[in-house]
Formats: structure tokens, C-alpha cells, sequence
């Protein structure tokens, strides 16, 4: 649980996710865990800030179209036990927040707006990646997921030529697709090649995350190393 720590309990006072974050603590942390919590006098933790409103959007987006099923809510938690490596309490409490966001249905714009205060652009690029991993996860993105996504895109104020590149990232593609990984069609040209790769090259680089937490930027790695694979192969193939 070290990346909850040295946040305190300050910001979890108020907002759109007091109530969430306290029930979820209170259900899901031992005793002594949660002392360990109130007595903790570090100034307020990025990556567990980041963390809560990520797995509460992506319940919301699990969400778009009733509640949320038992297959969604082991995606969301396979996610942060195989990609970054949660386990014990830490897997206990991105459950408990599920269930609290399932049981209290926040408003999801006020959640976005509430990322406004603390996240840089690189951070809201790599969650709205991650918000479409999440809703991409059955093979098909459904039209209330996708009205959730963009309200994400607005109370996030990503550009529209930010959203479409992220969204191209993630068509029901056959895996190993080169162009979806850089998020251009295959007749683009070299150039729309080169200019497509520097910028997620840019975003994805793992220093832009550094201050998150160790887990999420073994993330970003592995996104960048996909992404430099993805353009070498198709630059050497193109012979360019």
C-alpha cells in the first residue's frame, strides 16, 4: 500500500469521492492500516490521487449502460493485479472503490472536473488510453460508453485531433496491428507516420509519469516500448 501512504486522509475529505474513499477504506484496510492512514502527515500523494479517480472512471465507463457485471469488475481488477502488479490490501481497496462507485453512481463529470486540480496533459492522455483499454475490453465500445468517453474528452479539455489519435489506438483490430498501435490508417503517409509517432512518443515517455509511482511508469514503458516497435517496423518495411 506505498503508494497510499504520505497522501493522508486531507483530500479524501469533501468532493465528488469523500464518501466513496472513506467507505472504501473502512470496508476494505485493516485496523491497522487505516490508523497507519489517519496518522500519516506526508503532503497529498499524486499517484493515489490518480489511482482513486482512475479505477472510479473506469467504473463509470463499466457503468454507461447499467451497472456494472461481474466479468467488468474482474477486468478492472486483473488490470491492476497483471499490469501493475497490485496485490494484498492494495487489490482490496480497487475493489472496494468499484463497489462504492457502483452503489453511489457519482457524477462523471464532476470526477473529470476534480482531475483538473492536480493532473498534467501527459496524465490525462494516458488515462483516457487507459479509458478506452477498459470499454475496448469485450470487443466492442457501446454507444453509452462512448458518450461516457467523450465527456471525458470535454471535462478533460483534450483536443479533438488528441481524442481521435487515442481512439484510432483502439479499433476491434487483429492484435499485432502496427498502424492501430500508432493510431493511423494504413495509407497514411510517411510523414503522417513520423508526426504520429513523435507525438506518442512524447506522451508515453515514462519520465512524463515519473512522479505517479514506479508501477505506472513501468506502464508507460511498456506502451513506449510498443508504440518504438510499431514505427521501426513499419519505417524498415516502408524503407524510409
Amino acid at each position: 500500500m506505498g503508494w497510499f501512504f504520505g497522501a493522508g486522509l486531507g483530500w479524501f475529505v469533501g468532493g465528488p469521492l469523500g464518501a466513496i474513499v472513506g467507505a472504501a477504506i473502512q470496508s476494505a484496510l485493516s485496523s491497522r492500516t487505516q490508523q497507519q492512514l489517519r496518522g500519516s502527515k506526508g503532503q497529498t500523494n499524486a499517484e493515489a490521487i490518480f489511482v482513486t479517480n482512475l479505477v472510479v472512471i473506469m467504473t463509470k465507463i463499466c457503468m454507461a449502460d447499467g451497472h456494472i457485471s461481474k466479468e467488468e469488475r474482474n477486468v478492472i481488477h486483473n488490470f491492476f493485479a497483471k499490469s501493475l502488479g497490485y496485490s494484498g490490501e492494495q487489490l482490496k481497496f480497487i475493489d472496494a472503490i468499484i463497489n462504492e462507485t457502483d452503489r453511489r453512481d457519482p457524477d462523471l463529470r464532476q470526477i473529470c472536473l476534480a482531475i483538473d486540480k492536480f493532473a498534467n496533459h501527459e496524465q490525462r492522455f494516458v488515462l483516457l488510453d487507459l479509458a478506452y483499454n477498459i470499454a475496448a475490453v469485450d470487443h466492442v465500445i457501446t454507444d453509452g460508453e462512448q458518450r461516457a468517453i467523450d465527456e471525458i474528452v470535454s471535462a478533460l479539455n483534450l483536443s479533438h485531433e488528441e481524442h481521435e489519435r487515442i481512439k484510432a489506438r483502439h479499433p476491434i483490430a487483429k492484435a499485432g496491428d502496427h498502424y492501430t498501435v500508432l493510431g493511423v490508417d494504413s495509407s497514411a503517409s510517411n510523414e503522417e507516420l513520423k508526426k504520429a509517432y513523435r507525438h506518442l512518443a512524447k506522451q508515453y515517455h515514462p519520465d512524463k509519469v515519473n512522479h505517479l509511482g514506479e508501477e505506472l511508469v513501468e506502464f508507460a514503458h511498456q506502451k513506449f516500448q510498443e508504440i518504438n516497435e510499431s514505427y521501426q517496423t513499419l519505417r524498415k518495411q516502408r524503407g524510409f
